[in-house]
């Protein structure tokens, strides 16, 4: 939550709390120790704060936000959208973390009551039976990742059609010997951008060794790094790679510079999501854009039309992708 009335971290640091307790007791008081909360409240009135004013309003509502585990930074701006349509419509926002499955869902669910939350948005893939018994209990809305057999609310993209589309950009610039470097198999986007992939070859006839299909088990550079230089070691090597995701890519462009090959006269290179990283990297990289900061904003505002009890005019929302040019693919 960004709340401007309150030095937070100022607050926290006198307290000696974090400033997320510092956010949770202004906003949930009942989230945290009669001892925690004491010492922020002595604390701010030692400070000048109004202790009426700030502590017998009525509490914000609470959104869930279920966060997949990882280090991938495409998150940052989708929590961003989120939190921006939670603050306008009155709500706090929540990050789990929890990998939700059938041992631990009753508990996660207790804690959703609990912790009186109104709605829940997933960033993550969750097994339809288990999403059934959430929704039971309250609101969800899917977001980016979703399970195609469940029947409720999602934003996210075409990862097929973005998937087919980079690579026959890349079969339009000459390359025919064209590598996949991808997420974990077990998400639908991994699915879907390896089922573009591989439709965009076969409509031109071009087939590649099946060790050129490679997935990582983390969006991880370090993990990816490792993969991608075996491939560029041997003799036989691809002319172009697309991955599914820019930190990957990242690490194709650095790995072949290292090797001595030119990105991208040797090596075209595409990833995917557009964010901060790719005008980084030398040569910048080409990658397919997400609207990130949209796709949190407008499942956040399903899950509030949903917490109202409205009906959604549209269950189903596929935002626009948009493949942007840069170095890594494009001769200066």
């Amino acid at each position: 939550m960004r709340n401007t009335r309150y030095k937070t971290h100022e607050i926290a640091k006198l307290a000696g709390v974090s400033p997320a307790s510092v956010s949770r007791a202004i906003n949930h008081p009942e989230l945290l120790s009669d001892e925690s909360l004491e010492k922020i409240k002595s604390t701010m009135h030692a400070m000048g704060y109004d202790l009426d004013e700030i502590f017998n309003k009525e509490p914000k509502e609470i959104i869930l936000i279920n966060f997949p585990h990882g280090t991938n930074p495409f998150y940052e701006e989708v929590i961003e959208g989120i939190i921006s349509s939670a603050d306008s419509n009155g709500y706090y926002t929540l990050l789990n973390y929890t990998r939700l499955d059938e041992n631990n869902i009753e508990d996660f669910i207790k804690m959703v009551k609990v912790a009186k939350v109104k709605g829940i948005i997933t960033l993550s893939q969750v097994p339809s039976d288990l999403l059934n018994m959430i929704n039971a209990v309250v609101p969800v809305v899917q977001c980016c990742e979703f399970n195609e057999r469940s029947t409720l609310p999602y934003v996210s993209i075409d990862d097929y059609m973005a998937a087919k589309n980079a690579v026959k950009y890349l079969i339009a610039s000459g390359r025919k010997k064209i590598a996949f470097l991808n997420g974990p198999k077990r998400f639908k986007y991994s699915r879907e951008r390896l089922r573009g992939f591989l439709d965009a070859l076969s409509d031109d006839d071009i087939s590649i060794p099946d060790e050129w299909i490679m997935h990582v088990p983390h969006i991880e550079y370090q993990m990816a790094d490792t993969l991608i230089s075996r491939i560029l070691s041997d003799d036989n090597k691809p002319d172009a790679v697309f991955a599914a995701s820019d930190v990957l890519a990242a690490a194709v462009v650095n790995r072949a510079v290292y090797s001595d090959l030119k990105v991208p006269d040797d090596l075209m290179v595409i990833g995917f999501d557009n964010i901060s990283l790719c005008q980084v990297v030398r040569p910048s990289l080409t990658s397919v854009h997400q609207p990130k900061h949209k796709l949190g904003f407008t499942a956040c505002e399903m899950l509030h039309e949903k917490i109202k009890g409205k009906t959604l005019k549209v269950n189903e929302v596929l935002l626009s992708t948009e493949l942007v040019i840069r170095g890594s693919t494009e001769h200066q």
